[in-house]
């Protein structure tokens, strides 16, 4: 996957709650002016928790899907049908039905809540925080996410370590990976034993918390443990952030051992090469990637 050919798989629109201003048709606009060449929109599905009914209705689906259809047929952008679910244990029959009834692409599991707190939001973050130490709360976030790996819902695991998004509220210190080695090991090994693969998301740099959701670190255990499957995303909610430092999450994805990133149609996946030297000699991650 060569810097010049940008994908993007981590995309939303209107549906989602907090991109109500964003169409389709802004965002085809914008891959053609940003030089992105396939588009995976990811818009959020929450059947549960404190943003229940925060992103897309069961009965908006179809007209969601319509208008990605009719926007392929006037462009040469390559769209994609996904979603982004939040991942809930109850929900797990639920959402299965969901996504055996519609022929999506793609699926993106998240966590944005755990034990009833939406770390997602600013609020709740810092009550998440407040009642138990930053080792307690990654363990009870991977805990969740383990679940969703092996739920068998979703194509891939989106942001794997999100939570950092709101560090700040423990510590003024960065997550470093001496704070989740321990308890992304089994989280790791399930992504390969089940075949589910994880996202390397962009967004984190836009909001001021250190490197990629995840780690560079977790690339390269994910990468050591076997875990074949690898997306890159933006996680944008605006036509102007579309493809949002894509080339430097591919560096980051073959400077720590991979070869392919991958793609999906009809929830079957592909994957294709990382262009051969798209380090361009780095002797270290710092010099790929931009820290803010």
């Amino acid at each position: 996957m060569s810097p010049n050919r940008l994908i993007d798989y981590h995309v939303h629109e209107r549906h989602s709650g907090d991109a109500r201003q964003t169409t389709v048709n802004n965002i085809v606009e914008s891959a053609k002016n940003r030089g992105v060449k396939e588009v995976v929109f990811t818009t959020h599905y929450m059947s549960a928790g404190p943003s229940k009914g925060f992103g897309i209705k069961l009965s908006e689906i179809d007209e969601y899907l319509e208008s990605i259809y009719e926007a392929q047929s006037r462009t040469s952008v390559v769209l994609k049908t996904g979603l982004e679910v939040d991942y809930f244990p109850e929900e797990e029959r639920h959402i299965g039905e969901l996504l055996s009834e519609y022929p999506f692409d793609f699926i993106l599991g998240s966590v944005h809540t755990v034990n009833g707190l939406e770390i997602a939001s600013g609020r709740d973050a810092q009550a998440f925080y407040s009642r138990r130490s930053v080792h307690e709360a990654v363990e009870e976030y991977f805990k969740v996410w383990k679940m969703g790996v092996e739920s068998g819902l979703f194509d891939v695991m989106a942001h794997p370590d999100y939570f950092k998004k709101y560090l700040h509220y423990a510590r003024p210190e960065q997550l470093v990976w001496s704070d989740i080695k321990e308890a992304v090991i089994e989280p790791i090994d399930s992504l390969a034993e089940y075949g589910v693969g994880f996202e390397v998301n962009t967004s984190c740099l836009r909001h001021g918390a250190g490197e990629f959701f995840p780690l560079f670190e977790f690339i390269e255990a994910a990468h050591d443990a076997g875990v074949k499957k690898v997306t890159v995303g933006s996680d944008t909610h605006v036509p102007e952030t579309l493809g949002f430092r894509i080339e430097e999450a591919l560096r980051a994805i073959n400077y720590a051992g991979y070869q392919t990133v991958s793609l999906f149609k009809g929830r079957k996946e592909h994957r294709v090469p990382i262009e051969e030297g798209v380090n361009h000699g780095a002797s270290s991650i710092d010099e790929l990637q931009v820290k803010v």
